[in-house]
This record gives C-alpha cells, structure tokens and sequence, in this order.
C-alpha cells in the first residue's frame, strides 16, 4: 500500500483536491447575477453571439452596455460568449466555468509549491515533499477569500488571470538543461499571452519571471545542489541584467508590447477618468493603497466578516496619516526579513517579491473605484500564502519527527483549520445566491452609497417602491452628486404619480452625470410619458454620442417622432432597431407607434407609418389591423374594409 500510495500520490491528491473543490462550492449553481454582471453580461447583446468574438479584440466598449466601465478583455469575453452559447442566462454552467478556472488555480499552486520544495529543498524526506504541496493547495482550495472571485461572476477576469499565470509560472519555473534550445518557456508565453488578453493585471507576471531568473541565477552560480544562496538581493538582480535572461524574457516582453497597442486602438475613446472619483489621485491611491495590502494579508489570517463591495474603507491623503506610516513600517519590515532569509531561503523572497508584483498593476498607482475588493488579492494572496505554510509546514514536519504528540497536535490544528476555512466558505456562498441577499450583507457590514442604492433596486423590481425609496434617500444622503440614485429616484417617485420630483431627480441626474447618457435616456422617456416629445427627441438625440447600446434610444427617437406627426422620421428610426435587433423590433412596434392614436391631426401619419412597416413585416395581420382602425377614425372606409378585410384573411391563415 505504501509503494502504491509513493508511486500514485500525485494523481491521488489531484483527485482529492478536486473533491474538495467541487465540495466547498456545490451549494452555488443557480446563484444570481449581481451588481456589474447586469451591464457586463445581462444587458451586453455582444455576449449573445459567437460571431462578435473578433470584435472583442478590436473594441473594448465591447465588454459592457456602459460605455465608462468599457475595458479590452478579449479573452475573457470569449469565455462569456461560450458560456451564453452553451446555457443562455441559465447559470449553472457559468458556475461550473467558475468552479473549474478555481480548480485550476488550486492545482497550479499545488505543482509550483512541488516545484519550489524540488529545487530548494531536494533532500527532504518524501512524505514532507508529497504532503506539503497538498496542504498548501488545500487550504487555498476551501479560504474564505476565494469564494467571492467563484461565486461573484464579474469576478471572473481575476480568476481566469490566475488559471492562466499559476500554470505559465509553474512552466517557468522547470528544470532547465545546459541546450539552450530546450530552455526557451514556449507553453509558459503563450499563456501569459492569454492572461495578458484576459486583463492587463497579468503584466506583473513579467516580474515573477524576472525575479526567478534572480533566484536560479544566484543557485547556479552557488552549485545547484545548494541550500544556501551566496550574495546579496539586490547583487543578484544585478547580475541577472544580463542577455541570457532577456533571451528568455524577449518574447514576453514582445506579447506585452503587442498588447499595448492593441490596448491603445481598442480604449482610443476610453474615459480612464471615469474608473474612480475625480479627487483621488495616484499618490492618494498610493498611500491608501499601503494599508489595503496588510488589509488582504490580515484577511487570510482571520476570513471573517468579509466584504463583496466595501466602500467604506477609509482613504488616506497623506503619507504623514499615522495608518500609513504604521503600514509602512510593517512593509519597510518585512523587506528586512525578505533581505535576511534571502542567503537561505531564496524562494521565500521570490514568493513575496511575486505576490507584490502581481498585486501592484491594480494596486499601487491607477486608482480604481473602490479600494479594496474580494477578488483583487485571489492571485496575489494564492502566492504570498508559500510564504507561511512551507516554513510553517517544515518546522512542524521537523519538531514531529520526535514527538508524536506535536504530530497529534499539528495534524489536529491543521484538519480543525481546512474544516473551519470549509465551512466559511461554504457558508459565505449563500451571501451570493440572489442580489437580495447580496446587497443585505454588504449593508450589514459596510453600508455604502453604492449598497443603498442596489439594496433598493431589489424592492423596486417587486414594485415595492416605498421600501426603495427609503434606500435611495439613504444613498442619497452619503453621495448627493450621484446620478444613477437621482435616476432611481426618478423611476420611483414617477411609479408613485410625483411628476414633479421624477423631473426634479431625473434633471439633476443629467447635470451630475459625465460618461454616459443613462439619465438623458431615461428624461428622455420620462418626456414620453409626459408626451411631451420634443423635450424627449432632444434627449435622445443627445444621448447618441455617449451611447453604445442604440436600441433603447431609436426606439425612444421612433416614438417622439410619431408624437410629433413626423412618421417618415419614425419609420427611420425603426428601421434602425430593425437592423439591430428584428424581433425585439416587431414586438416594440406597438409601444412605438401608441402616440399616432394621440389626436385626429395623427391618424394620416400613423396610416402612412403602418403603410411602411408593412414592407418592412408583410404578411402580419396586425399591421392591416392597425391601418384599418386609424382610417376607420379618419372616415376613410374604403381603405378601413380592405385593411379589416386583409387582415382577416392572414389572421386565418391567408386563406
């Protein structure tokens, strides 16, 4: 059973990782799709067909219904458009997707966490070598941390970042031989590539590589066989500036340049300002940013009261605030033990050295939105993580050898923390299962602006408006400038019959707002249902350059027009939602065509209009239909009989 267990335990704790995996997340299959995955996946028409996937790599407005939050991720799209084409908005298989890129994830850092005990720690004794790769692996598998990049499905770009990286630093990182032919990572570029078009985060990967050149450079020159690296950190990295290294680190370095212009030609009219608040700047960003990353390492330690959307975390000004110096501090610190451990424990300044690299694209000086956020660290946290549990994991192994009550006392500890970890993860799971209880928890743990405000929109769609609006007006109260509360606040005082504060929020929604036309679009169908239509045909045609969802704003610019008796200008701009989207036009024609009914002087446009849609849908009795009533209107009842009689005989069948 022995010789078994030594020649399978690879495929045997693959299998048992994979369990685990599928396990700790089997209770998340038919979560909800919220916050972003509305604009990102629910209301995106390029997620719906394969056959936009080479538009993906040409423009990034692609990636979203909201032209601020455009970014180019070709390759993540691409996952999306399979998911749609295998199960629609059914959400079991996009789980699934996200269950498998997180198995991914956990066997890459099993293999790298084998490879780094095979090239520093050669001699140990094989159960420590198979064992210790498991529990690392393990413990990521079932950490809290991790449920929200599986469970949150606009997390994705993280985690499919991470399948890709885990396994190209993995191949990286294999044993090279004296042939040079043999030692260029061919498998290890081609999937920075795919990470590199999955999200530009991945280009921190440049510096893992780099830095274990650093660490293979110094052990070669030491003997490989060594322990101990002879040299200084900063001497090897020096000495790894050499041509050996960029032979191995050209084409990386020629995949990030390609992407950057393609990156360049796909955001040429990207507004990057609308990623965060005009006033946070990249020093701000910075400063804050020193806190936020002891923040996710405390989070590993203790993985309670964990936050999907934390907007309350505080911001800091100034490199003088006493958090930032404390941080500070802490990381000027850790940097001395890195320099110290270095001689003799090489990779664990590789792993903290990657850890930072990987963090820092998204971290460190491009402000984002939010501070902190679940899926940031996933990546980053998987690496730092080598840090703890082989020194950890060795020390106890050693003290063990001599004591069966240590062992006792460490397998117990161990077991007793998976399972704690599992059940978190397990618990925290439900949090994800629809936007009610998404929303709710983030209220209880860090309510925000942002939280009120979709806390509300979960009422609002039940049609309990006063409940919403008791959301809004608390959103309201912390971000007054906002303009998706005062469109909120429009939709719901118009449900309850106050027009004048609909006008008041949906004004103040449009002056507010500044990289997008959301609110121009929706005053401009508050002003239909005011059948106020030249107000509404202005906001419309004003929001056609900050748009790129159009269907929504033809229509409203059809059924202005028809208001306003221009019905060759109506017909237009149905052709135009015809050309975007057929059946969804056929069935709007009646919403369209409604204000031709508003007054005697519009029965002859509605007739001309109808007259034209026939061309456009021949055959429909509802068109005849629709002819015949406003000419009977019109006392035209020659062309009233014939439409009535026409479309009798297509209702029947055309009989």
């Amino acid at each position: 059973m022995k010789n078994l267990y030594l020649r399978y335990h690879v495929p045997l704790h693959v299998a048992v990782l994979t369990a685990v995996v599928f396990a700790v997340f089997s209770n998340n299959y038919r979560h909800d799709y919220p916050l972003d995955s509305s604009h990102l996946l629910l209301e995106n028409s390029y997620v719906r067909s394969l056959k936009f996937i080479p538009q993906y790599f040409l423009d990034g407005r692609t990636l979203t219904s909201l032209p601020a939050n455009a970014d180019y991720r070709p390759v993540l799209q691409v996952t999306h458009a399979l998911n749609y084409a295998i199960s629609g908005y059914d959400t079991w298989s996009w789980h699934l997707t996200q269950i498998l890129l997180h198995l991914v994830c956990v066997l890459g850092l099993y293999f790298l966490c084998r490879r780094i005990l095979q090239q520093f720690h050669p001699d140990l004794p094989f159960l420590e070598h198979a064992t210790i790769p498991l529990i690392a692996a393990l413990l990521f598998a079932v950490h809290p941390t991790t449920s929200g990049v599986i469970n949150y499905l606009s997390a994705r770009s993280s985690l499919l970042t991470a399948a890709f990286l885990l396994p190209s630093v993995v191949l990286y990182t294999r044993p090279r031989h004296h042939d040079s032919s043999a030692n260029f990572p061919l498998a290890a570029a081609i999937l920075y590539a795919l990470a590199l078009f999955t999200k530009i985060e991945a280009i921190g990967a440049l510096a893992v590589y780099f830095f274990y050149d650093v660490v293979h450079t110094a052990r070669r020159r030491a003997g490989s066989t060594a322990d101990v690296v002879h040299g200084g950190l900063l001497r090897d990295i020096a000495a790894t500036c050499n041509r050996a290294t960029l032979k191995r680190l050209w084409v990386f370095v020629a995949i990030t340049g390609l992407y950057l212009l393609c990156y360049r030609h796909a955001m040429a009219s990207y507004h990057q300002a609308a990623r965060h608040a005009a006033d946070m700047t990249p020093a701000v960003y910075l400063f804050t940013q020193t806190t936020a990353w002891w923040h996710y390492v405390l989070n590993w330690f203790a993985p309670v009261r964990l936050v999907a959307d934390d907007l309350t975390y505080p911001v800091f000004r100034s490199c003088l605030a006493p958090e930032v110096l404390l941080a500070i501090a802490g990381w000027v610190l850790a940097a001395g033990l890195i320099t110290w451990w270095y001689p003799r424990y090489a990779y664990l300044a590789f792993a903290a050295l990657s850890a930072l690299a990987l963090i820092s694209p998204t971290s460190s000086i491009m402000p984002l939105a939010e501070m902190v956020n679940e899926h940031r660290p996933y990546l980053p946290l998987a690496v730092l993580s080598i840090i703890w549990i082989i020194p950890a994991s060795l020390f106890a192994f050693r003290v063990g050898r001599s004591s069966a009550v240590v062992r006792a006392f460490a397998a117990t500890g161990l077991i007793v923390l998976a399972a704690a970890f599992f059940l978190l993860t397990f618990q925290r799971n439900q949090v994800f299962a629809n936007e009610e209880s998404y929303y709710r928890d983030i209220i209880q743990k860090a309510p925000s602006s942002r939280a009120y405000v979709n806390y509300g929109l979960t009422f609002m769609r039940r049609g309990q408006y006063d409940e919403a609006l008791k959301y809004y007006r608390l959103a309201l109260e912390l971000a007054p400038n906002w303009h998706i509360i005062h469109i909120n606040l429009g939709i719901v005082y118009q449900q309850l019959g106050n027009w004048e504060q609909a006008r008041y929020h949906f004004d103040r929604a449009v002056q507010t707002e500044q990289y997008s036309a959301q609110a121009l679009v929706y005053r401009g169908e508050y002003f239909l249902k005011r059948k106020d239509y030249a107000a509404a045909l202005q906001d419309f045609e004003k929001s056609i350059p900050l748009s790129r969802e159009m269907f929504a704003i033809y229509q409203g610019m059809a059924t202005a027009s028809a208001g306003l008796g221009d019905w060759t200008a109506s017909v237009e701009c149905t052709l135009r939602c015809h050309a975007l989207d057929p059946q969804q036009t056929e069935a709007q024609i009646v919403s369209i065509s409604t204000p031709f009914w508003d007054r005697p002087v519009q029965y002859q446009a509605g007739i001309n209009y109808f007259q034209q849609i026939d061309r456009l849908y021949p055959g429909r009795w509802w068109v005849r239909q629709n002819i015949g009533d406003l000419a009977l209107k019109l006392g035209q009842q020659a062309l009233a009989d014939r439409s009535f009689a026409e479309a009798k005989r297509l209702k029947d069948g055309g009989k």
